[in-house]
């Protein structure tokens, strides 16, 4: 079922959470770049399409749909599976002009740089905190204009890139960012060659958000932060043709609609 931005955002409301006969609440959304998650007994055993997913000390599960799903999903737990639709989305073609030519076909020199980059986000993807620190429900990290969405192709100085993983909002340079919910500072680096000035936060159970293109941060490594304070302000610096956030959330390597946790509740 494909459905657009509008009728999008309307389902997030009737979907927030799915409940069947025997089976825990689960919160979330059954939708492409979505994340459920809910709460199961320690000896639980619980699999998503027929592979096992892990479930935390605490009980806690978490999963997420990605940029692409089929129509459905089947969840069994204990030997007992239901099956839930997942809605599909449509997704936009966004042109951006007017970027360096080095930030859309960089030099051997900058893949050097763009690499040890890579590295250490690809690092700070691994499970950190195995225990929930994120709030029952997200904010928006700043106040803009919503001028990216997820999922949608790029075309980048008419050379075509990879989806676009997170949501874009346009502000003032020196706007405040803040937190969309608790956790705790996973990466503060300045300087990355595409997302410049960039922050990762560890919500837990390996759900991670990354503030992209900042101007000034913050934080450090290793700070707690609760959902409100600020990590930084909106900046261009990166990849960037004027001041603005990038906000992306994984599940370990499966990106996220954030627009799908700020329209969701959580346990």
């Amino acid at each position: 079922m494909k459905y657009s931005t509008i009728t999008f955002l309307f389902f997030f409301f009737i979907t927030n959470y799915t409940l069947a006969d025997g089976f825990p609440k689960i919160y979330g959304c059954f939708c492409e770049g979505g994340i459920i998650a809910g709460s199961l007994k320690k000896n639980d055993k619980l699999k998503v399409e027929g592979k096992a997913i892990d479930i935390f000390d605490d009980g806690t599960f978490i999963f997420a749909f990605g940029r692409k799903f089929k129509d459905d999903v089947e969840i069994e737990i204990n030997n007992i599976s239901r099956r839930f639709n997942v809605l599909n989305k449509d997704y936009k073609i966004e042109r951006i002009k007017g970027l360096p030519r080095n930030k859309v076909e960089p030099s051997t020199e900058d893949m050097k740089r763009i690499k040890s980059d890579q590295f250490k986000i690809k690092e700070s993807k691994k499970i950190g905190i195995k225990k929930k620190l994120f709030t029952k429900k997200f904010v928006l990290p700043s106040k803009g204009r919503l001028s990216g969405f997820y999922g949608s192709q790029r075309i980048l100085n008419t050379k075509p890139k990879r989806p676009h993983a997170g949501i874009d909002i346009a502000a003032k340079e020196g706007t405040l960012v803040i937190s969309p919910s608790s956790g705790i500072i996973k990466l503060a680096e300045r300087n990355m060659f595409f997302t410049g000035n960039t922050v990762i936060l560890d919500h837990g159970l390996g759900l991670i958000s990354v503030f992209a293109h900042l101007n000034k941060i913050n934080v450090n490594e290793g700070d707690k932060v609760e959902q409100g304070e600020t990590v930084g302000t909106i900046g261009m610096t990166g990849r960037a043709t004027g001041p603005h956030l990038h906000w992306g959330v994984y599940l370990k390597d499966v990106s996220v609609d954030p627009m799908s946790l700020i329209n969701s509740e959580f346990f």
